[in-house]
């Protein structure tokens, strides 16, 4: 009699809580092995190999161990494959029918499960073997669904559910669920927004990093003892691990370093395959005051602003941008004004010129360009003339926010009550219809086409008399808005025009052509 040749397999989905080191195996996987073992021993079985598969799904087929034990079968080196369960080889109910029915018999493989009695040689058995595959599906999907359910309102209860934490936190020793800062990591957090908000870019920011020989994320997390993994990260073919651009932006990106959980970003597609798929943004599940703040809301949304602002084109030798960088614009066409140099005989020079005057030449008037450091001298003026307002008391009453334009609230006041009456006609005539279509005047389907054009025209003006009366609100407001005086608080005089005081007071700057007399129309318009 040949002897038979087995390949013991086993498996175990959850994560291991039975461990006291990470390269130990867990005890149910001990068990297992022991088990399945003593088995092959009193069945007189030639052990192959044993092949061991740690936190992996019965779902999943991409298995290192069981695409091996496969291998082995296929190319004839087992004649036996032994699992304590059917479920421990698969939880998924096709590739039951298409290994266990289907490869097994062709390449002479038996199969036996030795906790439920599976076994492919017996043919009574299959029936059994093929409900026992079913019920396992289901309950992988049960369990997939509960899973959802369960994390889902976590998520919404403000707790966190991820496997890591973001560089800059480390998950609460005592609760698994709430993140506490990573003093190490917070302070360079920090610096990235703040360099950041001061116009350096991405490349800038990570070159500064490296040159202090700063660990990234992954490194740190490593120097922590963690088993986090970066695919990308791992494939850098530098001698030593560095910041790339790409680590900056996703810190900068994180809303969570304000002291917010979100989460919810990706959903399963599939619980079988495991593959995921991005969900809108109003689709993610955001609690505020979750944790402990990094950096204030405030510095993130500016960091924001910036990242959008910024350009390429719009850098300085030193890596960040110029003060006033994607901000000016052509007071004639409406285009950005780019920013060239020349070398003059006394130094070298940045002008500011228009970009349609440079790519389409004779479509713009707005043919002269102007000094970069002239415009920000202009800017800066305009700053300080608002300052010298806020500061002198005697003068605060003429700031443009508090002037009252008298006719222009006249001009509101006429039309709300202009519109309020034309909402109470289309409504008074409403009644008088539904009279008409009960006199016989106009048909069902003319009052179904009337009502509707006058209820949607009263609800238009309803929205337009709702607009001007926020407008009347913002005329007759003689308070400075909050956000104004915290800006202007923050400086007395300012002597150098910087990235990050152009952002703050500056939206947009329109510099019209050159006149005959030599001038030019240059008008800002104010954030503040």
């Amino acid at each position: 009699m040949l002897t038979q040749v087995a390949d013991i397999y086993v498996r175990l989905s959850s994560e291991d809580r039975d461990k006291r080191f990470v390269t130990e195996e867990s005890e149910s996987i001990q068990n297992q092995k022991t088990m399945l073992v003593n088995y092959c021993v009193e069945k007189g079985w030639q052990i192959n190999g044993i092949y061991a598969d740690e936190d992996y799904s019965g779902a999943d087929a991409n298995r290192p161990a069981w695409q091996q034990v496969l291998k082995d079968c296929e190319e004839g080196r087992c004649s036996i494959v032994v699992c304590k369960t059917q479920s421990r080889f698969s939880r998924d109910m096709e590739m039951i029918e298409r290994y266990l029915h289907g490869k097994f018999p062709e390449w002479g493989v038996r199969f036996v499960g030795v906790v439920d009695n599976a076994d492919t040689n017996v043919k009574g058995n299959k029936k059994a073997r093929q409900i026992n595959g079913l019920i396992n599906e289901w309950y992988l999907e049960d369990l997939s669904e509960n899973i959802k359910s369960t994390l889902r309102s976590k998520r919404k209860n403000g707790e966190f559910v991820g496997s890591f934490a973001p560089y800059g936190y480390l998950v609460d020793p005592v609760n698994k669920n709430h993140l506490i800062v990573d003093e190490i990591a917070a302070p360079v957090v920090q610096r990235i927004f703040e360099l950041c908000i001061q116009g350096f870019g991405y490349v800038s920011i990570a070159k500064m990093l490296n040159d202090e020989r700063i660990p990234p994320p992954c490194e740190h997390k490593k120097m922590l003892g963690s088993r986090y993994y970066n695919g990308n990260y791992e494939k850098n073919s530098a001698p030593e691990k560095t910041w790339s651009d790409s680590a900056v932006c996703t810190i900068l990106r994180r809303f969570e370093y304000t002291g917010a959980l979100v989460q919810g970003r990706q959903e399963v597609v599939n619980y079988k395959t495991g593959k995921r798929r991005k969900k809108p943004e109003s689709q993610w599940d955001i609690v505020e005051h979750s944790h402990e703040p990094i950096i204030s809301t405030e510095t993130f949304f500016r960091a924001q602003e910036i990242r959008q602002t910024r350009g390429k084109s719009q850098k300085i030798p030193g890596g960040s941008c110029y003060a006033l960088a994607k901000k000016v614009f052509c007071g004639d066409c409406g285009n950005t004004m780019w920013k060239m140099s020349y070398q003059l005989r006394d130094g070298r020079y940045q002008y500011l010129c228009c970009r349609t005057r440079k790519t389409a030449n004779g479509i713009c008037k707005n043919e002269h360009s102007i000094r970069l450091d002239e415009l920000e001298e202009i800017v800066v003026r305009e700053i300080n003339q608002l300052l010298a307002l806020y500061y002198d008391r005697k003068q605060i009453g003429k700031l443009a926010w508090q002037n009252k334009d008298k006719k222009k609230e006249k001009s509101l006041d006429a039309q709300i009550k202009e519109m309020e009456n034309t909402v109470k006609r289309l409504r008074s005539r409403l009644p008088q219809m539904y009279a008409d279509k009960l006199d016989g005047i106009i048909s069902a389907e003319e009052f179904t086409v009337f009502r509707e054009r006058y209820q949607s025209e009263a609800l238009k003006t309803e929205k337009r008399v709702r607009d001007l009366k926020t407008m009347l609100s913002a005329c007759t407001d003689s308070k400075m808005p909050p956000d104004t005086e915290s800006v202007l608080k923050k400086y007395r005089n300012i002597e150098t025009l910087t990235f990050d005081i152009a952002n703050e007071f500056i939206s947009k700057i329109y510099v019209g052509r050159l006149q005959e007399n030599h001038q030019r129309e240059i008008k800002i318009e104010w954030k503040i």
